[in-house]
């Protein structure tokens, strides 16, 4: 199985002006002209930094900014804020950086979109018409997640207006347990489930005690990629994760 997260600016048409050739994001370099898939190097509008470089992918209407990709399970997702915030990974598996995120998404409107290859290799989807971060100083929230359309289901809506929590920094509602540590990922942890206690095997859930089962959040993309315990990628009613599926 593999999958990418990725964003595109929603019916930007520029300014007008002439500027120096600097793009702010993929949608740019599909309205240059260019149309092959790659890596592009871009300044979104405010950076503080240096112009960086991102995978591009030039398909449905547009060009569309990769900040997740996951193929294999070489690259551990368990990182830790620092490492969210700047990114880590390789072209095969990657983690754009909250911080661009942040940048990028809220220098004009933009759609997220999830592409996930089953290890059947079937296709599944799901788009959704808003996606902004806010910053570092609200733990770069979840600000907004528009309609959704696809065949993936839509559970990720429960996640909107959360913060972003890693392993060392838990800044989720939940007071039963820290989700990110559990879950084994950084994510914009939902608290709905944190306090039930089952018997059930699904794979979002793990083991809290040796009587009972919990979870945190069902769409959780960055989970344990082929874990013992199951994969913890999952969108309730929708995709099924199983350790012999992917």
């Amino acid at each position: 199985m593999k999958y990418e997260s990725v964003i595109v600016n929603d019916g930007y048409e520029g300014d007008g002006e002439t500027r120096e050739l600097l793009y702010t994001d993929c949608q740019e370099v599909y309205d240059a002209g260019q149309r092959q898939d790659g890596v592009y190097t871009i300044m979104p509008t405010g950076w503080p930094g240096l112009p960086f470089n991102v995978s591009c992918k030039m398909e449905n209407n547009g060009g569309w900014t990769v900040f997740q990709r996951r193929t294999d399970g070489s690259t551990s997702f368990d990182q830790n804020w620092a490492a969210y915030k700047d990114g880590f990974g390789d072209s095969r598996n990657l983690w754009l950086g909250n911080e661009k995120l942040h940048y990028l998404t809220n220098q004009r409107n933009y759609k997220l979109r999830f592409d996930i290859t089953t290890s059947s290799g079937s296709a599944k989807y799901a788009e959704y018409t808003e996606f902004q971060i806010e910053s570092e100083s609200t733990n770069y929230t979840m600000n907004k997640l528009g309609n959704h359309s696809g065949n993936t289901g839509n559970n990720l809506y429960r996640n909107k207006g959360k913060q972003f929590s890693t392993h060392e920094r838990d800044n989720d509602e939940c007071e039963t347990f820290n989700c990110a540590e559990k879950h084994k990922s950084g994510w914009w942890h939902s608290n709905t489930w944190c306090t039930i206690c089952d018997s059930y095997s699904y794979c979002y859930y793990f083991q809290y005690s040796s009587s009972c089962k919990s979870f945190c959040t069902l769409g959780n993309l960055n989970g344990v990629y082929n874990g013992g315990n199951g994969d913890m990628i999952s969108i309730y009613n929708s995709l099924y994760y199983t350790p012999s599926s992917l």
